[in-house]
């Protein structure tokens, strides 16, 4: 028996739904969806973006591990070779809200907040069994985010407690991986997988300031169209009922950007070819199965940052993450986990999550999957928006609702 036979074994629960009300289900979800996106950070924003790390609401409670322990369609968007332990058709999607606070401490010793919350999709995948031994799967989800919103005041220099003016800064839009891929089992211990990802987005970063005595506001705003593609691969091999291992490969991404700047006299535009990292990683999950069902996983990620070629320095990094899922019953799980997220602009910063969350299968056919995590980190100005080495104090959060339907 493989381990993805156990795992269904242990969530067994027979019900039935009948194809009008599924059909309904997943109608009400695709209106919801029209609803994005996420929101991350100024550092995210005013470089390529917030890397989207736990892909569907299971992974990002497991402490956004997938590479070992995926047993749903998410996985497509991480190692698309645990697409092959599926049996049936499925449909997933996860939603969610991200509020982000910022905690801005300046030169003078002033602390003042800010908070922002938006809607967001995480994914969405149909998977579709070919025969016994191949799967296929159809997906959507974000890669990197670059929604921020941010205001601040000015003061007058000679006298701190005038204020004078405003300034703020608006990110928005993400890039989208809309990803083809499935899985082959050649044998009932190996599992391999591929999916073709293109990849599509726009981006914007709008900067205003005004001094109240001297109008009008300057504002400048920066534009940007990304269409490319790349593939990722993947591989699982199971040792035994309990412990399998598996890697991943995301080949570097060729991206076309069409970018427009407009200032408040004149316009500058043109093109250019980006390379986007190419990332790897090594994952194991052991499942101890007794009474009851839990499972332990660990993997570590490489991005070669390095190699982007954009005309910037930035750094190689490595995640590295680990989680746990614990089934209390039949039908209800608790999970928990954390990982490590460097910012590749900058090895004086890091970020580390906590997550959590929960998993409840009504029947066969329809489960739900609740996580969330908590995230901090320091970092300092950089004088483009904020005062350089100005302190920002960060906290980021997520809180993901998905569904699952099988049939």
């Amino acid at each position: 028996m493989s381990s993805g036979e156990i795992i269904r074994k242990r969530l067994g629960y027979k019900g039935k739904m009948n194809r009008k009300r599924i059909i309904f289900v997943l109608v009400t979800i695709f209106f919801f969806m029209a609803s994005r996106i996420e929101a991350l950070t100024y550092l995210g924003v005013s470089h390529l973006g917030d890397p989207i790390s736990g892909i569907g609401a299971r992974s990002l409670g497991m402490g956004g591990t997938s590479i070992a322990s995926a047993t749903d369609s998410s996985s497509i968007f991480v190692n698309p070779s645990c697409l092959g332990v599926l049996e049936k058709k499925e449909f997933s999607v996860a939603l969610g809200i991200a509020p982000v606070v910022e905690k801005v401490v300046t030169e003078d010793e002033l602390t003042y907040f800010n908070s922002q919350c938006y809607f967001q999709l995480n994914s969405a995948v149909v998977t579709f069994p070919v025969r016994r031994k191949f799967s296929l799967a159809l997906g959507l989800a974000p890669l990197y985010d670059n929604h921020y919103q941010h205001e601040k005041s000015i003061f007058d220099a000679g006298s701190p407690s005038e204020k004078i003016g405003s300034a703020s800064i608006n990110g928005k839009g993400t890039l989208y991986a809309y990803s083809l891929g499935g899985a082959w089992k050649p044998t009932s211990y190996l599992y391999i997988g591929g999916a073709i990802n293109f990849l599509n987005g726009e981006s914007s970063l709008k900067s205003s300031s005004a001094i109240y005595a001297s109008p009008p506001t300057a504002i400048t705003e920066l534009k940007s169209k990304i269409s490319g593609f790349n593939f990722t691969l993947g591989g699982m091999l199971c040792f035994t009922d309990e412990f399998r291992a598996g890697f991943i490969v995301n080949t570097k991404g060729k991206v076309n950007d069409e970018w427009k700047m407009d200032y408040p006299t004149w316009t500058e535009e043109g093109k250019r070819e980006l390379e986007f990292p190419l990332s790897y990683g090594f994952g194991v999950a052991y499942n101890f199965v007794d009474e009851v069902s839990s499972t332990i996983a660990t993997e570590i990620i490489f991005s070669e940052w390095s190699g982007f070629k954009s005309g910037t320095n930035y750094r190689d990094i490595f995640e590295f993450r680990i989680g746990a899922e614990h089934y209390l019953t039949d039908v209800l799980c608790l999970r928990y986990g954390f990982y490590f997220q460097p910012f590749y602009g900058s090895k004086e910063f890091q970020m580390v999550f906590f997550t959590g969350g929960m998993g409840y299968k009504f029947n066969d056919i329809v489960s739900f999957d609740f996580a969330g995590e908590f995230g901090k980190r320091n970092y300092y100005g950089d004088a483009a928006f904020f005062e350089e080495r100005q302190i920002i104090d960060e906290t980021v959060m997520r809180i993901l609702v998905a569904i699952r339907v099988q049939h």
